[in-house]
């Protein structure tokens, strides 16, 4: 049993016994294993950002105290 990560293209044919072989399907992998929660720095009563790592290209919301909602992407190394 091969695990996928998401993203890959299977190709998958089919034989019989005469050995005449279909055309050929193509799947894509599809990422359904959800992102791992952000690891956030401390934020203080004098912080201007709110900083930290997520799953690389993930993206990020935070959410204030008064509603509003900010967004961000991780980038290439979280």
């Amino acid at each position: 049993n091969k695990k996928f990560n998401g993203g890959e293209s299977i190709k998958i044919t089919s034989t019989d016994a005469s050995g005449n072989k279909s055309d050929e399907a193509i799947v894509e992998v599809k990422d359904t294993t959800p992102p791992a929660a952000p690891t956030v720095s401390e934020v203080t009563s004098e912080s201007t950002q709110v900083t930290g790592t997520g799953e690389p290209g993930s993206t990020v919301k935070v959410e204030l105290p008064d509603g509003t909602e900010l967004t961000g992407v991780a980038d290439d190394q979280g």
